[in-house]
Order: structure tokens, then C-alpha cells, then sequence
């Protein structure tokens, strides 16, 4: 779940996602972190492919307004822990979802190697703690 339910949560890590950035990524959801691609400026960014997401998949790639998700006066980050792969829920593993809008960018989203910079600055602007 999404943010902050008063009560706690756990957090299930399934088989094949112990990876540290995985881990992370999960933490971030309940931190109050939705995917990069959510945010309403995305189409600038990012074209979803809608016809090549497998069937009843399309919910995972829609957009959230800004009364519901922030970006925190941040820019829109291709290298966030929090964007999904080019191949996310792809119906031919040769046919991406969602690609960048600058091509060299395409290796990048879905990174799952750590936070990224602006996932460090985002995480610092939410819960008002210092950089040092």
C-alpha cells in the first residue's frame, strides 16, 4: 500500500525480488511514493504504449493528478527507483511499454540499482529531514 495507514503494514518481498533496490522500491510505496510514470506531467516525458500492455494490466500505467501524488518541486526523474522498465507488463518480451521520450534515456528507466539523487531529495522534502 501507498503511504502512511495509521496502523503499519507489512511489507512481502516475493521470489525473485530480494534485491536491495527491489526492497527499497517497496519501501518508498509505503513511505507515500507512487511510480515516476504516475505523475501528471509523464506524457512529456514518457510514451506508454498502451496497445502493447498485457490485457487488464492498463491500470499499472495510469496518471494520478496533483491533488493525489506530488513531485515535490522536483523534475520529472528518469532515473527514480520508482519508474517501471521499458518491458513492464509487456504481452511480447520484444515490445517495450513505455519508452523515453529523449531515446537515450530507455536504458535507464526501471533502474534497479539505487535511489536516485532526486529519490534522496524527494525522501528529504516528504518527511523534512536534513542532508546532513
Amino acid at each position: 500500500m501507498v503511504g502512511d495507514l495509521q496502523t503499519g503494514q507489512d511489507l512481502s518481498i516475493g521470489a525473485g525480488c530480494d534485491y536491495r533496490a527491489i526492497v527499497e522500491h517497496e519501501i518508498l510505496h509505503a513511505l507515500g511514493f507512487y511510480h515516476e510514470q504516475s505523475r501528471t506531467d509523464r506524457d512529456d516525458y514518457v510514451t506508454i504504449w498502451w496497445d502493447q500492455i498485457i490485457p487488464d494490466k492498463e491500470h499499472n500505467f495510469l496518471k494520478y493528478n496533483d491533488s493525489f501524488i506530488t513531485d515535490l518541486n522536483t523534475p520529472y526523474d528518469y532515473e527514480s527507483l520508482m519508474h517501471y522498465e521499458p518491458f513492464s507488463f509487456n504481452k511480447n518480451e520484444s515490445i517495450p511499454t513505455i519508452t523515453a521520450k529523449i531515446p537515450e534515456f530507455d536504458d535507464i528507466i526501471g533502474q534497479r540499482l539505487d535511489l536516485s539523487a532526486i529519490d534522496l531529495e524527494r525522501l528529504n522534502r516528504m518527511y523534512n529531514c536534513s542532508k546532513s
